[in-house]
């Protein structure tokens, strides 16, 4: 007898389940095309998310002292005697330039870019995956470089293996634009880094270059001496350069992160935002529109329901997990699926290009089913005041 009782007092928590299955598949296909749209939906919130966690850990860890000094004009090129007067400029603790070889391996559609910096380039990149001995290896052979391991992947390179990169817009001295670098060694990748690059010597591209390119075309980074005076040591620069043959854009490392995503002048942020919310503007409306369609359609089963002793509460709580079930398995689906393409993004992004890879890590799961349970919540709030207001006598009659 008292199994039976305990048996009795479990059947009225257990009389939901077999209504909520019979309803998930009353229209299989709906219930199949609307959980596909939400993984696709919470894919793509997946990636944004994870790229907003990315860019927030960069803004974190963006430096407020570190600035980047750039032509102000596209078609100008620095000159690397800059440097010196950089350097005299109030408030300037350390500068270094860099320079790039940009073109493509073997073939035009497989783009490649050398970094070419000072051997004093940790001075102001102190994280950059390269110590100072391997800085001067590369300073005694001006045509090595160093492979960060996702570039030695790319282009299944090892130690001791020829790199040539033909560079169209970089022509050497002896007339060619083939530039033929040898690795001697991997280094670590940097998450600032995604797409990899290749490491050499400034001083090696500068002698390489024909003569009239020599020891100009590059960038500068520079090292405040007072981190909360970043911002307006960046107007000084371009203050003192303004009227040289060679004015500057300058810009705190913090500020391209918050302002405008390595100057492009695009709010990234917002972007991401936007593009997150749309996924889940698509998924309120396809999820609403089906609970609400099937609503209609089972209006005289409510009704039934109402009339043996489900409550309105139970009822609404029934067409609620309707909705909630599809959102949340398109949620964690589709996170699984955001997170595959987060482990190979590095994989997709071009050299040079640093973008950093999506941080789709288990808070952002969790973010994501928070938002499917909205989502839910939301789509099921129309159709549950229908019901709540559906008199039984009317419906019965099929009115």
């Amino acid at each position: 007898m008292r199994r039976q009782g305990r048996a009795h007092r479990k059947d009225p928590h257990m009389k939901y389940f077999p209504l909520l299955w019979a309803a998930l598949m009353r229209r299989k296909a709906r219930l199949l095309l609307t959980v596909m749209s939400a993984i696709m939906a919470f894919t793509l919130f997946g990636m944004m998310a994870g790229f907003k966690a990315s860019l927030d850990r960069e803004i974190g860890l963006a430096r407020a002292d570190r600035i980047f000094v750039m032509p102000r004009f596209g078609f100008e090129e620095l000159p690397e005697s800059l440097k010196q007067k950089l350097t005299a400029i109030p408030g300037v603790a350390k500068v270094t330039a860099q320079n790039t070889v940009e073109g493509y391996y073997c073939d035009p559609h497989n783009p490649a870019v050398a970094m070419a910096v000072d051997p004093d380039v940790r001075g102001v990149w102190p994280e950059l995956s390269v110590s100072a001995a391997q800085l001067a290896a590369l300073s005694q052979d001006q045509t090595a470089v160093f492979l960060t391991r996702g570039y030695a992947r790319r282009f299944d390179k090892k130690v001791g293996d020829m790199f040539p990169i033909k560079a169209p817009d970089r022509q050497r001295e002896d007339g060619g634009q083939t530039w033929a670098f040898h690795v001697i060694g991997i280094i670590n990748d940097m998450h600032t880094q995604p797409g990899g690059f290749a490491l050499t010597s400034l001083k090696g591209v500068d002698q390489a270059k024909a003569e009239s390119d020599r020891y100009k075309g590059g960038i500068f980074r520079v090292l405040a001496a007072d981190p909360r005076q970043g911002e307006a040591l960046a107007r000084r620069i371009d203050r003192n350069l303004a009227n040289s043959a060679t004015p500057t854009r300058s810009f705190t490392e913090k500020s391209a992160y918050q302002n405008a995503f390595a100057g492009s002048g695009i709010d990234i942020g917002f972007l991401i935002e936007s593009i997150a919310g749309a996924g889940l503007f698509m998924i309120l409306f396809l999820v609403g529109n089906s609970i609400a369609q099937s609503v209609r359609e089972r209006s005289v089963e409510f009704a039934v329901l109402k009339t043996i002793g489900f409550s309105d509460a139970g009822i609404i709580l029934l067409v609620a997990a309707e909705a909630m079930t599809p959102c949340l398995m398109g949620a964690a689906l589709g996170t699984g699926v955001a997170a595959g393409f987060a482990s190979i993004f590095p994989r997709l992004v071009p050299p040079g290009v640093g973008v950093p890879a999506p941080a789709v890590n288990p808070a952002v799961a969790v973010y994501a089913l928070a938002a499917a349970a909205l989502v839910a919540t939301l789509a099921a709030a129309i159709p549950a005041g229908r019901i709540a207001r559906t008199d039984i006598a009317t419906a019965l009659s099929g009115r």
